[in-house]
């Protein structure tokens, strides 16, 4: 795979060196082989992480995961397959090793607002049984990532993203 980044890059930069002006289309190739360049190197980080044995299983699991995700959206890229900017945006995040006493105080505060979102949705949407209690399921995954983050356990980071999430309809 290295290898056909390597070359897609050179045949993108041969032709965008021709003797014609950079044009708009050359651009957007120059910068779609940068944004899969940054996707790879995002993969190496991860899969590097995951390997770690010092970081325990949730942790391991969870780059792994993260690594598997950049390389999908690389390679739709590569292969001219559309994919949205959540997407790509969450492809890149690389979550760091450890949080600070402050990451993660900050990291409980944007939970316990959205954990707040849940619970007005739910009382906007009380009738409506469907919708309601997908705020109150979004709710108690706040709940517990909160829980776990205040007692120094482990937890996800796609257990976090997945919790700041608030359903649609609000």
């Amino acid at each position: 795979m290295k290898y056909i980044t390597i070359i897609v890059g050179v045949l993108l930069v041969a032709t965008g060196t021709s003797g014609y002006a950079a044009t708009d289309s050359n651009n957007s190739m120059q910068q779609g082989t940068q944004l899969i360049q940054r996707l790879r190197a995002a993969e190496q980080v991860d899969r590097s992480r995951a390997l770690d044995v010092s970081i325990g299983p949730v942790a391991s699991g969870d780059y792994g995961l993260r690594a598997d995700r950049a390389h999908d959206v690389a390679d739709k890229l590569e292969h001219g397959v559309a994919v949205s900017q959540e997407e790509i945006s969450r492809a890149l995040f690389v979550p760091p090793e450890s949080l600070s006493e402050t990451q993660r105080a900050q990291l409980v505060q944007q939970l316990e607002q959205a954990r707040e979102l849940d619970r007005r949705g739910w009382w906007d949407w009380t009738k409506d049984p469907v919708i309601a209690q997908n705020f109150q399921v979004q709710e108690r995954k706040a709940t517990r990532v909160i829980k776990n983050l205040e007692n120094n356990q482990p937890v996800s980071w796609a257990d976090i993203h997945e919790a700041m999430h608030v359903p649609t309809g609000y």
